[in-house]
């Protein structure tokens, strides 16, 4: 039987708050916003160590990951938590906060509360439909 394993928004909050990740943290804890170290990899001083533990722990957590067996792949473990993050409907970029370039480049996330949280309602659900003898697929 499959270890059931952290959804990514509660272990998103532990490791902001074990302060374990440079330039992870938190803006404004009661709003939820937080920013997440986001230095390309081919800028100069660019240190797997330094610039990707929060990727690579994602990684080891989802367990994509084996330290001491897989070579790192820091550009896989930022993609993949890249998308991760965008597919989650209770967290939301910052856009006009983050800077994407630069030594100091960053992103910041703001985690919705209950109350702003997409809705599910309609999801993935189609109907068929008759428009002059033609049927076309639309959300319902």
């Amino acid at each position: 039987m499959p270890v059931e394993r952290m959804r990514m928004r509660p272990w998103l909050e532990e490791q902001i708050n074990s302060n374990t990740i440079p330039g992870l943290k938190w803006l404004n804890k009661e709003k939820k916003i937080f920013q997440i170290p986001w230095m390309h990899a081919a800028r100069h001083g660019w240190d797997v160590e330094k610039d990707a533990p929060l990727f690579r722990n994602w990684a080891i957590h989802t367990g994509k990951h084996q330290p001491g067996v897989d070579k790192p792949d820091p550009k896989t473990w930022k993609a993949n938590f890249r998308c991760a993050m965008n597919s989650l409907p209770d967290i939301e970029e910052v856009k006009d906060k983050s800077i994407k370039k630069g030594n100091n480049a960053f992103r910041v996330y703001r985690m919705l509360p209950l109350s702003e949280r997409p809705s599910k309602k309609g999801k993935g659900i189609y109907t068929l439909k008759q428009d002059h003898s033609i049927y076309v697929i639309v959300p319902s």
